[in-house]
Protein backbone atom coordinates (compact mmCIF):
# COMPACT_ATOMS: atom_id res chain seq x y z
CA UNK A 1 0.00 0.00 0.00
CA UNK A 2 1.45 3.40 -1.44
CA UNK A 3 1.56 6.56 0.97
CA UNK A 4 -1.19 7.73 -0.31
CA UNK A 5 -3.57 5.19 -0.20
CA UNK A 6 -2.35 4.65 3.30
CA UNK A 7 -3.25 8.52 4.30
CA UNK A 8 -6.81 8.06 2.80
CA UNK A 9 -8.24 4.37 4.21
CA UNK A 10 -10.13 5.39 6.69
CA UNK A 11 -11.79 8.44 4.95
CA UNK A 12 -12.58 5.88 2.18
CA UNK A 13 -14.05 3.50 5.11
CA UNK A 14 -16.87 6.27 5.40
CA UNK A 15 -18.09 6.22 1.42
CA UNK A 16 -18.02 2.25 1.64
CA UNK A 17 -16.56 0.37 -1.33
CA UNK A 18 -17.84 1.22 -4.78
CA UNK A 19 -20.04 -1.51 -5.69
CA UNK A 20 -19.92 -2.79 -9.28
CA UNK A 21 -23.20 -2.80 -11.36
CA UNK A 22 -24.11 -5.07 -13.45
CA UNK A 23 -23.59 -3.65 -16.66
CA UNK A 24 -26.36 -3.74 -19.48
CA UNK A 25 -26.09 -4.73 -23.08
CA UNK A 26 -24.10 -1.84 -24.78
CA UNK A 27 -23.37 -0.54 -28.24
CA UNK A 28 -20.45 1.05 -27.34
CA UNK A 29 -16.63 1.02 -25.59
CA UNK A 30 -17.06 4.63 -23.60
CA UNK A 31 -20.66 3.08 -22.00
CA UNK A 32 -19.16 -0.30 -21.80
CA UNK A 33 -16.82 1.50 -18.85
CA UNK A 34 -19.31 4.19 -17.62
CA UNK A 35 -22.23 1.12 -16.96
CA UNK A 36 -19.73 -0.15 -14.63
CA UNK A 37 -19.78 1.88 -10.81
CA UNK A 38 -16.06 0.99 -10.47
CA UNK A 39 -13.60 4.05 -9.95
CA UNK A 40 -9.46 3.53 -10.77
CA UNK A 41 -8.14 4.73 -7.65
CA UNK A 42 -4.46 3.66 -8.53
CA UNK A 43 -3.72 4.04 -12.25
CA UNK A 44 -0.16 2.23 -12.70
CA UNK A 45 -1.24 -1.38 -12.78
CA UNK A 46 -3.39 -0.32 -15.53
CA UNK A 47 -0.68 0.45 -17.66
CA UNK A 48 1.94 -1.87 -19.81
CA UNK A 49 5.77 -1.24 -19.07
CA UNK A 50 6.10 0.04 -22.51
CA UNK A 51 3.38 2.75 -21.52
CA UNK A 52 4.59 3.23 -18.05
CA UNK A 53 8.43 3.72 -20.43
CA UNK A 54 6.75 6.25 -22.88
CA UNK A 55 4.92 8.25 -20.03
CA UNK A 56 8.32 8.67 -18.25
CA UNK A 57 10.01 9.76 -21.60
CA UNK A 58 6.97 12.62 -22.23
CA UNK A 59 7.86 13.49 -18.63
CA UNK A 60 11.75 13.78 -19.02
CA UNK A 61 10.89 16.04 -22.20
CA UNK A 62 8.49 18.22 -20.64
CA UNK A 63 10.81 18.83 -18.18
CA UNK A 64 13.40 19.70 -19.90
CA UNK A 65 11.28 22.87 -21.33
CA UNK A 66 10.06 23.51 -17.47
CA UNK A 67 13.63 23.30 -16.00
CA UNK A 68 15.42 25.20 -18.54
CA UNK A 69 13.76 27.62 -21.37
CA UNK A 70 10.61 27.79 -19.39
CA UNK A 71 11.88 29.94 -16.33
CA UNK A 72 13.26 33.02 -16.33
CA UNK A 73 16.76 32.40 -14.22
CA UNK A 74 16.88 36.35 -13.18
CA UNK A 75 13.85 35.59 -10.96
CA UNK A 76 13.14 31.47 -11.30
CA UNK A 77 9.62 32.59 -11.95
CA UNK A 78 8.04 29.83 -15.06
CA UNK A 79 7.56 32.13 -18.34
CA UNK A 80 3.72 32.02 -19.30
CA UNK A 81 4.52 30.76 -22.84
CA UNK A 82 7.37 29.66 -25.14
CA UNK A 83 7.95 29.86 -28.69
CA UNK A 84 9.23 27.80 -31.95
CA UNK A 85 12.14 29.64 -34.00
CA UNK A 86 10.78 28.23 -36.96
CA UNK A 87 8.45 25.38 -38.00
CA UNK A 88 6.93 22.05 -35.68
CA UNK A 89 9.09 19.20 -36.40
CA UNK A 90 10.39 16.06 -34.37
CA UNK A 91 13.47 18.57 -33.15
CA UNK A 92 12.52 21.83 -32.95
CA UNK A 93 14.50 25.67 -31.96
CA UNK A 94 13.15 28.01 -29.50
CA UNK A 95 13.04 31.25 -30.10
CA UNK A 96 14.50 33.48 -27.28
CA UNK A 97 12.58 34.93 -24.85
CA UNK A 98 10.64 38.53 -25.61
CA UNK A 99 9.04 40.66 -23.33
CA UNK A 100 5.88 39.41 -24.99
CA UNK A 101 6.53 36.30 -22.72
CA UNK A 102 8.44 37.58 -19.94
CA UNK A 103 5.25 37.80 -17.83
CA UNK A 104 3.82 34.96 -15.01
CA UNK A 105 0.90 34.62 -12.61
CA UNK A 106 0.19 32.65 -9.79
CA UNK A 107 -1.42 29.37 -11.13
CA UNK A 108 1.86 29.38 -13.07
CA UNK A 109 3.90 29.66 -9.98
CA UNK A 110 2.32 27.12 -8.11
CA UNK A 111 1.93 24.37 -10.83
CA UNK A 112 5.36 24.80 -11.07
CA UNK A 113 5.76 24.07 -8.09
CA UNK A 114 3.66 20.80 -8.48
CA UNK A 115 5.97 19.96 -11.47
CA UNK A 116 9.02 20.46 -9.45
CA UNK A 117 7.58 17.85 -6.86
CA UNK A 118 6.25 15.82 -10.08
CA UNK A 119 10.10 15.55 -11.16
CA UNK A 120 11.69 14.80 -8.14
CA UNK A 121 9.03 11.85 -8.01
CA UNK A 122 10.29 10.71 -11.89
CA UNK A 123 14.12 11.21 -10.78
CA UNK A 124 14.57 13.70 -13.43
CA UNK A 125 16.32 16.30 -11.13
CA UNK A 126 18.71 16.29 -8.48
CA UNK A 127 18.52 19.55 -7.37
CA UNK A 128 14.38 19.90 -7.62
CA UNK A 129 14.56 20.87 -4.17
CA UNK A 130 17.20 23.43 -4.75
CA UNK A 131 14.88 24.69 -7.82
CA UNK A 132 11.79 24.61 -5.21
CA UNK A 133 13.70 26.69 -2.97
CA UNK A 134 14.54 29.57 -5.18
CA UNK A 135 10.92 29.91 -6.25
CA UNK A 136 10.35 29.97 -2.35
CA UNK A 137 12.57 32.98 -1.68
CA UNK A 138 11.14 34.82 -4.85
CA UNK A 139 7.32 34.40 -3.86
CA UNK A 140 8.61 35.51 -0.41
CA UNK A 141 9.69 38.74 -2.20
CA UNK A 142 7.17 39.26 -4.67
CA UNK A 143 4.22 42.13 -3.62
CA UNK A 144 1.03 40.60 -1.98
CA UNK A 145 -2.16 42.01 -0.28
CA UNK A 146 -3.65 40.14 2.52
CA UNK A 147 -1.30 37.59 1.75
CA UNK A 148 -2.33 36.75 -1.63
CA UNK A 149 -0.24 37.59 -5.01
CA UNK A 150 -1.26 40.34 -7.30
CA UNK A 151 -2.57 38.62 -11.19
CA UNK A 152 0.52 39.11 -13.04
CA UNK A 153 4.31 39.90 -12.38
CA UNK A 154 7.50 40.35 -14.59
CA UNK A 155 9.83 37.50 -14.91
CA UNK A 156 12.76 39.57 -15.01
CA UNK A 157 12.21 42.16 -12.46
CA UNK A 158 9.31 40.57 -9.95
CA UNK A 159 7.30 43.70 -10.08
CA UNK A 160 3.71 43.64 -10.16
CA UNK A 161 2.36 44.47 -13.38
CA UNK A 162 -1.07 45.19 -14.35
CA UNK A 163 -1.15 43.06 -17.38
CA UNK A 164 0.77 40.45 -19.77
CA UNK A 165 3.45 42.86 -21.33
CA UNK A 166 2.01 45.37 -18.85
CA UNK A 167 3.54 48.35 -16.47
CA UNK A 168 3.84 48.09 -13.11
CA UNK A 169 1.25 48.94 -10.91
CA UNK A 170 0.06 50.67 -7.35
CA UNK A 171 -2.76 48.74 -7.31
CA UNK A 172 -3.20 45.18 -8.69
CA UNK A 173 -5.81 42.38 -9.09
CA UNK A 174 -6.41 39.29 -6.89
CA UNK A 175 -7.75 36.58 -8.20
CA UNK A 176 -9.35 33.84 -5.96
CA UNK A 177 -8.57 30.97 -8.40
CA UNK A 178 -4.80 32.11 -9.29
CA UNK A 179 -3.93 32.42 -5.68
CA UNK A 180 -5.36 28.60 -4.80
CA UNK A 181 -3.23 26.76 -7.21
CA UNK A 182 -0.52 29.06 -5.68
CA UNK A 183 -1.64 27.59 -2.88
CA UNK A 184 -1.66 23.83 -3.92
CA UNK A 185 1.70 24.19 -5.33
CA UNK A 186 3.09 25.63 -1.97
CA UNK A 187 0.90 23.09 -0.37
CA UNK A 188 2.58 20.28 -2.65
CA UNK A 189 6.18 21.51 -2.31
CA UNK A 190 6.22 21.65 1.42
CA UNK A 191 5.46 18.20 1.68
CA UNK A 192 7.36 16.96 -0.95
CA UNK A 193 10.56 19.08 0.27
CA UNK A 194 10.46 18.89 3.96
CA UNK A 195 13.26 21.26 4.64
CA UNK A 196 11.07 24.42 2.94
CA UNK A 197 7.26 23.23 5.01
CA UNK A 198 8.07 25.66 7.31
CA UNK A 199 8.88 28.97 4.68
CA UNK A 200 6.03 27.75 2.51
CA UNK A 201 3.85 27.20 5.69
CA UNK A 202 4.06 30.64 6.81
CA UNK A 203 3.42 32.21 3.10
CA UNK A 204 0.02 29.44 3.37
CA UNK A 205 -0.94 31.40 7.08
CA UNK A 206 -0.84 34.71 5.54
CA UNK A 207 -3.59 34.17 2.95
CA UNK A 208 -6.91 35.44 4.18
CA UNK A 209 -9.14 33.46 3.09
CA UNK A 210 -12.10 34.44 4.32
CA UNK A 211 -11.22 38.37 3.17
CA UNK A 212 -12.57 36.43 -0.55
CA UNK A 213 -15.51 35.13 1.16
CA UNK A 214 -19.34 36.07 0.08
CA UNK A 215 -21.32 35.08 3.40
CA UNK A 216 -24.38 36.46 2.29
CA UNK A 217 -24.23 34.22 -0.88
CA UNK A 218 -21.64 31.68 0.45
CA UNK A 219 -19.61 31.57 -2.12
CA UNK A 220 -15.98 32.72 -2.84
CA UNK A 221 -15.62 35.93 -5.20
CA UNK A 222 -13.84 35.51 -8.24
CA UNK A 223 -11.16 38.57 -6.68
CA UNK A 224 -10.73 41.60 -5.28
CA UNK A 225 -9.52 45.18 -6.95
CA UNK A 226 -6.81 46.45 -4.45
CA UNK A 227 -8.12 49.92 -4.55
CA UNK A 228 -11.56 49.19 -5.49
CA UNK A 229 -14.20 46.53 -4.91
CA UNK A 230 -15.02 42.79 -5.39
CA UNK A 231 -15.50 41.50 -8.30
CA UNK A 232 -19.18 41.27 -9.74
CA UNK A 233 -18.66 37.32 -10.16
CA UNK A 234 -18.50 34.90 -7.89
CA UNK A 235 -17.66 31.15 -8.39
CA UNK A 236 -20.98 29.15 -7.81
CA UNK A 237 -20.69 25.87 -9.62
CA UNK A 238 -18.83 22.37 -7.60
CA UNK A 239 -17.41 21.01 -10.52
CA UNK A 240 -14.80 23.42 -12.50
CA UNK A 241 -10.89 24.19 -12.28
CA UNK A 242 -11.83 26.81 -9.47
CA UNK A 243 -13.11 24.18 -7.07
CA UNK A 244 -9.54 24.00 -5.71
CA UNK A 245 -10.50 27.46 -4.26
CA UNK A 246 -12.81 26.10 -2.48
CA UNK A 247 -10.98 23.07 -1.38
CA UNK A 248 -8.12 25.32 -0.15
CA UNK A 249 -10.56 27.84 1.59
CA UNK A 250 -12.36 25.46 3.94
CA UNK A 251 -8.75 23.63 3.82
CA UNK A 252 -7.79 26.52 5.46
CA UNK A 253 -10.21 26.88 8.21
CA UNK A 254 -10.65 30.43 7.56
CA UNK A 255 -13.63 30.36 5.99
CA UNK A 256 -16.71 27.72 7.26
CA UNK A 257 -17.03 24.42 6.15
CA UNK A 258 -20.61 24.86 5.11
CA UNK A 259 -18.97 26.41 1.67
CA UNK A 260 -19.47 23.47 0.61
CA UNK A 261 -23.34 23.14 0.25
CA UNK A 262 -23.31 26.82 -1.63
CA UNK A 263 -22.34 25.50 -4.50
CA UNK A 264 -24.39 24.12 -7.68
CA UNK A 265 -23.82 20.67 -8.69
CA UNK A 266 -25.51 21.72 -11.60
CA UNK A 267 -27.36 25.02 -12.20
CA UNK A 268 -31.28 24.73 -10.96
CA UNK A 269 -33.32 23.75 -13.93
CA UNK A 270 -34.58 27.32 -14.83
CA UNK A 271 -31.11 28.51 -15.76
CA UNK A 272 -30.26 29.19 -19.13
CA UNK A 273 -27.67 26.06 -20.34
CA UNK A 274 -27.53 23.25 -22.73
CA UNK A 275 -29.19 20.59 -20.79
CA UNK A 276 -32.10 20.62 -18.31
CA UNK A 277 -30.62 18.90 -15.54
CA UNK A 278 -31.95 15.27 -13.96
CA UNK A 279 -31.27 14.10 -10.69
CA UNK A 280 -33.01 14.67 -6.98
CA UNK A 281 -32.16 16.10 -3.72
CA UNK A 282 -29.94 14.90 -0.93
CA UNK A 283 -29.47 15.86 2.54
CA UNK A 284 -26.41 15.70 4.18
CA UNK A 285 -25.21 16.67 8.29
CA UNK A 286 -22.19 19.05 7.72
CA UNK A 287 -19.33 17.36 9.31
CA UNK A 288 -18.17 20.87 11.40
CA UNK A 289 -21.54 22.70 12.66
CA UNK A 290 -23.50 19.74 11.75
CA UNK A 291 -26.62 21.18 10.38
CA UNK A 292 -28.91 19.55 7.72
CA UNK A 293 -28.23 21.19 4.20
CA UNK A 294 -30.31 19.81 1.16
CA UNK A 295 -28.77 20.15 -2.28
CA UNK A 296 -29.76 19.16 -5.51
CA UNK A 297 -27.54 16.45 -7.13
CA UNK A 298 -28.00 16.74 -10.91
CA UNK A 299 -26.39 15.60 -14.12
CA UNK A 300 -26.13 16.02 -18.05
CA UNK A 301 -26.24 13.11 -20.52
CA UNK A 302 -24.11 12.36 -23.43
CA UNK A 303 -23.98 8.88 -25.20
CA UNK A 304 -26.06 7.50 -22.03
CA UNK A 305 -23.45 8.44 -20.05
CA UNK A 306 -24.65 10.84 -16.74
CA UNK A 307 -22.13 13.57 -15.71
CA UNK A 308 -22.24 16.74 -13.68
CA UNK A 309 -20.79 19.35 -16.51
CA UNK A 310 -18.50 22.07 -16.48
CA UNK A 311 -19.69 25.48 -17.88
CA UNK A 312 -17.41 25.15 -21.00
CA UNK A 313 -16.96 21.76 -21.55
CA UNK A 314 -13.41 21.46 -20.73
CA UNK A 315 -11.05 19.03 -19.63
CA UNK A 316 -8.75 20.88 -17.38
CA UNK A 317 -11.46 22.67 -15.81
CA UNK A 318 -12.80 18.97 -14.86
CA UNK A 319 -9.57 17.08 -14.31
CA UNK A 320 -6.97 19.52 -12.76
CA UNK A 321 -7.73 19.58 -9.28
CA UNK A 322 -8.19 15.66 -9.43
CA UNK A 323 -4.27 15.67 -9.95
CA UNK A 324 -3.50 16.93 -6.59
CA UNK A 325 -6.44 16.11 -4.58
CA UNK A 326 -7.24 12.37 -4.33
CA UNK A 327 -10.77 12.94 -5.79
CA UNK A 328 -11.14 9.15 -7.34
CA UNK A 329 -10.24 7.62 -3.94
CA UNK A 330 -12.06 10.10 -1.39
CA UNK A 331 -14.88 10.53 -3.51
CA UNK A 332 -15.83 7.34 -5.35
CA UNK A 333 -19.49 8.22 -5.51
CA UNK A 334 -19.59 11.71 -6.25
CA UNK A 335 -16.24 13.72 -7.42
CA UNK A 336 -14.37 10.70 -8.40
CA UNK A 337 -16.96 8.72 -10.65
CA UNK A 338 -17.24 11.95 -12.42
CA UNK A 339 -14.04 12.56 -13.43
CA UNK A 340 -14.13 8.98 -14.96
CA UNK A 341 -17.12 9.71 -16.55
CA UNK A 342 -16.77 13.68 -17.92
CA UNK A 343 -13.51 11.80 -19.44
CA UNK A 344 -15.43 8.93 -21.09
CA UNK A 345 -18.22 11.48 -22.19
CA UNK A 346 -15.14 13.55 -23.77
CA UNK A 347 -13.94 10.28 -25.78
CA UNK A 348 -17.16 9.46 -26.96
CA UNK A 349 -17.71 13.20 -27.98
CA UNK A 350 -14.80 12.88 -29.69
CA UNK A 351 -15.98 10.15 -31.88
CA UNK A 352 -19.53 10.94 -32.31
CA UNK A 353 -20.28 14.56 -31.38
CA UNK A 354 -16.54 16.21 -33.40
CA UNK A 355 -15.64 13.24 -35.09
CA UNK A 356 -12.35 13.82 -34.39
CA UNK A 357 -11.08 10.29 -33.20
CA UNK A 358 -9.06 11.48 -30.98
CA UNK A 359 -10.20 13.79 -27.69
CA UNK A 360 -9.25 16.18 -25.45
CA UNK A 361 -10.91 19.92 -25.00
CA UNK A 362 -9.31 22.55 -22.47
CA UNK A 363 -8.45 26.17 -22.92
CA UNK A 364 -5.44 26.20 -25.83
CA UNK A 365 -3.57 28.28 -28.02
CA UNK A 366 -5.77 28.75 -31.31
CA UNK A 367 -2.95 26.99 -34.03
CA UNK A 368 -4.17 29.63 -36.79
CA UNK A 369 -4.29 33.89 -37.16
CA UNK A 370 -2.54 35.09 -34.04
CA UNK A 371 -2.42 32.33 -32.25
CA UNK A 372 -4.58 33.47 -28.94
CA UNK A 373 -5.25 32.00 -25.66
CA UNK A 374 -8.70 30.49 -26.63
CA UNK A 375 -11.44 28.50 -24.62
CA UNK A 376 -11.95 24.93 -26.87
CA UNK A 377 -14.40 22.60 -25.41
CA UNK A 378 -16.47 19.17 -25.63
CA UNK A 379 -19.37 21.70 -27.09
CA UNK A 380 -22.36 19.27 -25.93
CA UNK A 381 -20.95 18.48 -22.69
CA UNK A 382 -20.91 21.96 -21.87
CA UNK A 383 -23.26 24.11 -19.40
CA UNK A 384 -22.21 27.59 -21.74
CA UNK A 385 -25.42 27.90 -24.08
CA UNK A 386 -23.16 30.29 -26.40
CA UNK A 387 -20.08 29.52 -28.52
CA UNK A 388 -18.10 26.44 -27.49
CA UNK A 389 -15.11 25.94 -30.34
CA UNK A 390 -13.68 22.46 -30.87
CA UNK A 391 -11.96 22.24 -33.49
CA UNK A 392 -8.76 22.50 -31.70
CA UNK A 393 -7.38 19.40 -29.12
CA UNK A 394 -4.44 20.10 -26.71
CA UNK A 395 -2.56 17.57 -25.41
CA UNK A 396 -2.68 18.44 -21.89
CA UNK A 397 -6.51 17.65 -21.76
CA UNK A 398 -6.05 13.89 -23.14
CA UNK A 399 -3.30 13.49 -20.42
CA UNK A 400 -5.07 14.95 -17.81
CA UNK A 401 -7.61 11.68 -18.83
CA UNK A 402 -4.39 9.03 -18.24
CA UNK A 403 -4.57 8.89 -13.64
CA UNK A 404 -8.79 8.73 -14.36
CA UNK A 405 -9.14 5.69 -17.41
CA UNK A 406 -5.91 5.07 -18.10
CA UNK A 407 -6.25 2.39 -20.57
CA UNK A 408 -8.54 4.65 -22.72
CA UNK A 409 -6.94 7.58 -22.41
CA UNK A 410 -3.23 6.10 -23.75
CA UNK A 411 -4.98 4.52 -26.59
CA UNK A 412 -6.25 8.58 -27.37
CA UNK A 413 -2.56 10.11 -26.91
CA UNK A 414 -0.86 6.67 -29.45
CA UNK A 415 -3.67 8.00 -31.97
CA UNK A 416 -3.05 11.96 -31.14
CA UNK A 417 0.69 11.12 -31.69
CA UNK A 418 0.42 9.08 -34.63
CA UNK A 419 -2.08 11.16 -36.79
CA UNK A 420 0.56 14.50 -35.24
CA UNK A 421 3.26 13.22 -35.33
CA UNK A 422 5.23 17.18 -35.56
CA UNK A 423 3.24 17.93 -32.39
CA UNK A 424 5.86 15.83 -30.08
CA UNK A 425 9.55 16.76 -29.59
CA UNK A 426 12.60 17.14 -27.58
CA UNK A 427 10.65 18.85 -24.98
CA UNK A 428 7.26 17.16 -24.88
CA UNK A 429 4.08 18.13 -26.87
CA UNK A 430 3.47 21.39 -28.67
CA UNK A 431 0.17 23.18 -27.17
CA UNK A 432 -2.17 22.15 -29.85
CA UNK A 433 -3.56 20.80 -32.89
CA UNK A 434 -6.19 21.87 -35.04
CA UNK A 435 -8.09 18.51 -35.63
CA UNK A 436 -9.09 18.61 -39.16
CA UNK A 437 -6.10 20.11 -41.11
CA UNK A 438 -3.46 18.96 -38.51
CA UNK A 439 -2.18 22.88 -38.08
CA UNK A 440 -0.15 23.14 -34.80
CA UNK A 441 0.34 26.08 -32.80
CA UNK A 442 3.88 27.02 -32.49
CA UNK A 443 4.69 26.90 -28.99
CA UNK A 444 4.51 25.70 -25.03
CA UNK A 445 2.05 26.95 -22.50
CA UNK A 446 3.30 26.61 -18.78
CA UNK A 447 -0.04 25.86 -18.03
CA UNK A 448 -0.24 22.58 -19.97
CA UNK A 449 3.12 21.42 -19.74
CA UNK A 450 2.61 21.70 -15.25
CA UNK A 451 -0.38 20.00 -16.20
CA UNK A 452 1.59 17.17 -18.24
CA UNK A 453 3.99 16.43 -15.66
CA UNK A 454 1.35 16.09 -12.53
CA UNK A 455 -0.40 13.77 -15.32
CA UNK A 456 2.71 11.72 -15.67
CA UNK A 457 3.67 11.38 -12.29
CA UNK A 458 0.58 10.21 -10.94
CA UNK A 459 0.14 7.67 -13.97
CA UNK A 460 3.14 6.26 -13.37
CA UNK A 461 3.85 6.59 -9.44
CA UNK A 462 0.47 5.16 -8.35
CA UNK A 463 -1.09 8.64 -7.58
CA UNK A 464 1.99 9.58 -5.62
CA UNK A 465 1.48 13.65 -6.47
CA UNK A 466 -1.84 13.50 -4.61
CA UNK A 467 -0.42 12.10 -1.57
CA UNK A 468 1.45 15.10 -0.94
CA UNK A 469 -2.02 17.08 -0.59
CA UNK A 470 -3.59 14.37 1.63
CA UNK A 471 -0.81 14.74 4.11
CA UNK A 472 -0.48 18.46 4.27
CA UNK A 473 -2.35 20.76 6.60
CA UNK A 474 -5.59 21.44 4.82
CA UNK A 475 -6.71 17.53 4.50
CA UNK A 476 -8.36 17.24 8.21
CA UNK A 477 -10.70 19.41 7.20
CA UNK A 478 -11.60 19.34 3.61
CA UNK A 479 -11.53 15.62 3.65
CA UNK A 480 -14.72 14.78 5.18
CA UNK A 481 -16.70 16.89 2.87
CA UNK A 482 -15.09 14.90 -0.43
CA UNK A 483 -16.19 11.24 1.46
CA UNK A 484 -19.86 11.94 1.82
CA UNK A 485 -21.66 12.30 -1.55
CA UNK A 486 -23.36 10.19 -3.58
CA UNK A 487 -24.24 12.12 -7.38
CA UNK A 488 -26.62 11.06 -9.29
CA UNK A 489 -24.27 10.06 -12.23
CA UNK A 490 -23.83 5.83 -11.33
CA UNK A 491 -25.32 3.46 -14.35
CA UNK A 492 -26.23 4.46 -17.67
CA UNK A 493 -29.35 6.54 -18.75
CA UNK A 494 -32.30 4.06 -20.68
CA UNK A 495 -32.27 0.41 -21.61
CA UNK A 496 -28.86 -1.19 -23.72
Amino acid sequence: MNRLHRLIVAAVALTGACAATAAPQVNDSWQTVAADDTVITNPTPHLTDSQLGFLREVGQRTWRLLSGPGVDPATSLPLASVLLAGRPAGTVELAPATADQQYTNPALIGNYLTAIAAAKDLGLDDHAQDKAAAVLARIQKLAKYNGFLFRWYSTTTGQAIEAPRGRPIKNGYVSTVDNAWLAQGMVTAGQAFPALTAGFQALLDAMQWDFLYNAGGNVLYNGFQVGGTYSDSTYDNMYSGPRIADYIAIGSGKVPGHLWWGLARTPPADHRQRQVPAGQNRTYSDPQDGQPYTIFEGHYVYDRIKFVPTFGGSMYQALAPAMVVPEQALAPQSLGMNNRNTALAQGAYGQYGAKTTVFGWSAATSPTGNQRYTNYGATELAINQGAVPDDVITPSAAFLAVPIIPEQAFDNISQLITRYPMIYNQYGLLDAVEAATGTLAPRFMAISQTAIMMAVDNAVNQDRLQGYFAAGPYAKLLFPYLSMERYSIHGLVGPG
